[in-house]
């Protein structure tokens, strides 16, 4: 049998159950030291003796060898919803975040489909390091104010350098925006990458309308990860592979059930800011598809700002899966999921000088108006 690729659970069933390895050896038929190999993957039990272990613990052979998460196992969240989270991931924010926009679709929505011509005052929610203020307020009539609000320290610290640069008329706010009480109100109040990364984007949501002026505009923009993990296509790599996320599935589907974080929050956003109230509600979508190729001045910076947005955000292969696995995944469907980042992340590497690449992430700006009293 492969050790390589299972993570045998004897130890954690044998404990669980609060018995010791002899007494597991006299139930099996074996010696204690028998038992302490297996338990720590020196040698593995014969094919024969697995339907016994898995009979005397409950458990399915698969939940047995580590292929598949145990009932009790408990549930870590990504916490993707704390300030540590995104602290720790600055890197990752400041990489990702330059291929969502084409700065006249933005300019197009102020002007033709939110009709702006009027300066506004702007509350952005979870604004990160504020990387849309400066695109935004090129847009919006002179005169317009910008706030941004965020519980990252690191990023706030990068906000009020970004305003300082572009001489940007604004503040931010280091805060969580579900817990801060704003006497102001806005005309605009927007979020973008934030709700699929929260546990109650109706709470989110509900704050943003109370933040707002009566008639004021509501923005929510997201990207939803079915649509996201069909947009890449790499030359010299097989379409189809790249579009196959049956395990990621599961993964979204334990982080809505454990901890509400919804995948899906871009396209329930309608639905929620209708039960909220908003008047006028619409969708429209980022018309942003970046192609990439050799022959662009500024490749090099894209290509590896690429590979880094797609690098694994754990420290190493194992414990990648094994978060996985804990997050509803088989052990194959994790290890599937990994090789197949790394095969990406490598072939890139290695074809730098000649690989092309197109990404279409399908970001959705869902808007209404807050109704006036």
């Amino acid at each position: 049998m492969d050790k390589t690729v299972i993570n045998f659970r004897l130890s954690d069933l044998r404990k669980a159950k609060h018995i010791t390895q002899g007494e597991l050896a006299e139930f099996v038929g074996t010696s204690f030291q028998t038992i302490s190999k297996w338990e720590n993957g020196i040698t593995m039990p014969d094919i024969t003796v697995l339907p016994v272990l898995a009979a005397f613990f409950e458990v399915s052979i698969d939940e047995l060898l580590g292929i598949k998460p145990l009932k009790g196992d408990v549930y870590s969240s990504e916490e993707t919803d704390s300030e540590k989270f995104w602290d720790n991931h600055f890197e990752y924010i400041m990489r990702s975040r330059n291929e969502s926009w084409n700065n006249d679709y933005l300019g197009f929505l102020i002007r033709e489909v939110w009709k702006i011509d009027n300066p506004v005052n702007v509350l952005d929610c979870g604004c990160g390091y504020a990387h849309f203020a400066p695109m935004l307020m090129k847009y919006l009539p002179e005169g317009s104010s910008y706030t941004g609000i965020d519980f990252s320290s690191s990023l706030t610290e990068q906000a009020e350098k970004l305003l300082e640069k572009y001489n940007i008329n604004g503040r931010i706010l280091k805060g969580d925006f579900l817990e801060s009480n704003f006497i102001d109100k806005f005309d605009i109040v927007m979020c973008q990458s934030v709700l699929r990364h929260i546990g109650d984007s109706k709470a989110f949501i509900s704050k943003m309308i109370n933040a707002a002026i009566d008639g004021g505009l509501v923005i929510c923009i997201d990207t939803n990860r079915e649509i996201e993990c069909c947009g890449l296509y790499i030359d010299g790599m097989d379409y189809g592979d790249l579009c196959d996320h049956s395990g990621a599935i599961k993964h979204w589907k334990a982080e809505l059930e454990n901890s509400k974080r919804d995948y899906a929050a871009a396209m329930r956003n309608a639905y929620v800011m209708r039960g909220l109230g908003l008047s006028d509600i619409d969708i429209r979508m980022s018309d942003k598809v970046s192609f990439v190729c050799p022959e662009q001045s500024d490749y090099d910076t894209k290509i590896n700002d690429f590979i880094d947005s797609k690098s694994l955000w754990y420290s190493d292969v194992e414990e990648a899966v094994e978060r996985l696995i804990n997050h509803g995944m088989t052990r194959n469907e994790a290890e599937s999921y990994v090789g197949k980042t790394n095969k990406i992340c490598n072939y890139l590497e290695n074809n730098k000088s000649e690989v092309a690449f197109t990404r279409f992430k399908g970001k959705t700006i869902t808007f209404g108006w807050k109704r006036r009293a």
